[in-house]
C-alpha cells in the first residue's frame, strides 16, 4: 500500500475548483491501491481518526482550524510527516500552492531537504501573473503598486526554488514549458473530471423561453474572464437582432458586480439580457448548465490566461454542450473548431460576434453532432481514469 499526503493552505472540506481538482487526483491515484490524504494547514490533530473517508482511499481532515502563522505552520508540517510514518508505506506529498508562502517554505525545508521525502508540486498557475495584478503600476495607484512589486518579487523568488521538488506536474502545455526552467522533471495533467458521473437536477429554471440561451458559471472577473469586451459583443449582437439571455452563475466581488451587471450591462443597452443566479451548489449547478444553448469561455490573452487551464473547458464538456472559447492556453489541443465546440481569437471582437451569428443561425443543424463529439472528447481527455498510470508511476518511479 503506497500513500499520498496533498496539503495546502487551501480548505480541502469546502468545495470549489481547487479542491475539485484535489479530488480528481485523489481518484486516479487512490485506484491504484494508494491510500490519498487531502491535508489543510492546521491546528487540529493529525492522526487516523482525524479523517473522513469521503470516496474510496480518499480522506479529508475534519475539524480544520486553520492556521497561517509561521509557528503554526511549522507544527503542521512536523505532524503531517509524523503522521506518515505511523505506517510503513511507501510516501509521496504533492504540494497545492496559494498566495501564503509560509506552508510552501517550511515544507520543502522540513519534508524535502531535512528528512528526505518525495515531495511534488502542483504547477497550476505562474502567481506572479495571477489576475490581482492585471493593473499597470502607477503613482496614482502607489498602495497598488507597491503591493505588486513585493508579490511579484516574492513569488518570482519562489520559482527558484522548484527544482529542490521531486517533480512538478502541470495543467497546461505552456505552464510545463515554463516550468522546466526550474525543474526537469514534470507531468501535464489536464483539468480532469468524470464523465460518467451521474448528474442531479432540480426543477428550477435557469433560461429564458423564446430566446436563445448563453450560460457562463465560474467566478465572475471581468479582467480574468475578459467579460467587459464580450457584454461589446453581445451590444452588437443585439444591434443585429438577434434575440438572446446571457444566464450568469458563480461567485463575484460586490465591486465587478456593480461594473458588469449594472454600469457595463446598462451603458451597452443589455442589462435586460442578463440573469444572473447567485453561486450555485452542484445540483443547481448542473441543472443551469443543462439548460444552455451555447456554454462560453471569452478570455482574453493574459499571461495568467497563457499558461493556466480553464477549469471551465472540462466541466462544459462533461455536460455535453456547445462550447465557444478562445485560442488560450490548451484549448485548441482540445476543441476542433464545428466539430465538438466553437474556438476564436482571443481579444477578436468581431471574429466572437460573426461566430455566435452563424451558431444561433445554425444551431438546430449542428448542436447533436457538437454536443456527441463534444461528449467523446470528455471521456477521452478529459476522464480521470484515463491519467491513474501515468500519476503513480510518475510519483513512485523510484
Amino acid at each position: 500500500m503506497k500513500k499520498v499526503f496533498v496539503y495546502s493552505n487551501f480548505d480541502f472540506s469546502v468545495k470549489n475548483a481547487g479542491v475539485t481538482r484535489m479530488l480528481y487526483y485523489a481518484q486516479a491515484l487512490a485506484n491504484k491501491n494508494t491510500s490519498v490524504y487531502l491535508v489543510s494547514c492546521s491546528s487540529s490533530t493529525i492522526n487516523k481518526k482525524s479523517f473522513k473517508e469521503v470516496l474510496p482511499n480518499v480522506f479529508i481532515l475534519n475539524n480544520n482550524n486553520l492556521t497561517y502563522s509561521f509557528l503554526g505552520t511549522f507544527k503542521f508540517v512536523k505532524k503531517l510527516y509524523k503522521f506518515s510514518k505511523k505506517t510503513q508505506t511507501e510516501n509521496a506529498f504533492i504540494f497545492y500552492p496559494s498566495p501564503l508562502v509560509y506552508l510552501e517554505i517550511t515544507s520543502l525545508f522540513y519534508l524535502k531537504l531535512i528528512k528526505r521525502e518525495a515531495v511534488f508540486y502542483e504547477l497550476n498557475e505562474v502567481r506572479k501573473h495571477t489576475s490581482a495584478f492585471h493593473k499597470k503600476s502607477s503613482f496614482k495607484r502607489l498602495k497598488y503598486s507597491i503591493k505588486k512589486i513585493i508579490f511579484k518579487t516574492s513569488f518570482s523568488f519562489l520559482e527558484l526554488f522548484l527544482c529542490f521538488y521531486d517533480g512538478l506536474i502541470c495543467i497546461s502545455s505552456a505552464i510545463e514549458e515554463y516550468g522546466k526552467k526550474f525543474n526537469k522533471n514534470t507531468i501535464r495533467i489536464p483539468i480532469l473530471t468524470n464523465p460518467d458521473l451521474k448528474k442531479e437536477f432540480s426543477n428550477i429554471i435557469y433560461s429564458k423561453g423564446n430566446s436563445f440561451n448563453i450560460g457562463f458559471s465560474g467566478k465572475i472577473h471581468p479582467d480574468k474572464e475578459n467579460l467587459l469586451n464580450f457584454f461589446k459583443v453581445l451590444s452588437k449582437l443585439k444591434n443585429k437582432g438577434i434575440v438572446f439571455t446571457l444566464n450568469l452563475c458563480g461567485p463575484i466581488e460586490e465591486k465587478h458586480k456593480n461594473l458588469l451587471l449594472d454600469k457595463a450591462a446598462k451603458s451597452l443597452n443589455i442589462k435586460e439580457n442578463i440573469n444572473y443566479y447567485g453561486n450555485l451548489n452542484t445540483k443547481e449547478l448542473s441543472t443551469f448548465l443543462s439548460q444552455q444553448q451555447l456554454l462560453v469561455i471569452p478570455r482574453g490573452y493574459t499571461k495568467q490566461n497563457h499558461f493556466g487551464f480553464s477549469t471551465k473547458l472540462s466541466d462544459y464538456l462533461n455536460h455535453g454542450k456547445p462550447i465557444l472559447i478562445t485560442d488560450v492556453s490548451d484549448n485548441k489541443l482540445f476543441i476542433k473548431d464545428s466539430y465538438n465546440g466553437f474556438i476564436v481569437p482571443a481579444d477578436d471582437n468581431e471574429k466572437m460576434l460573426t461566430k455566435i451569428e452563424q451558431i444561433v443561425k445554425n444551431y438546430n443543424d449542428i448542436y447533436e453532432v457538437i454536443e456527441r463529439n463534444a461528449m467523446e472528447t470528455s471521456k477521452k481527455s478529459f476522464y480521470y481514469r484515463n491519467f491513474e498510470s501515468r500519476m503513480s508511476i510518475f510519483l513512485f518511479k523510484n
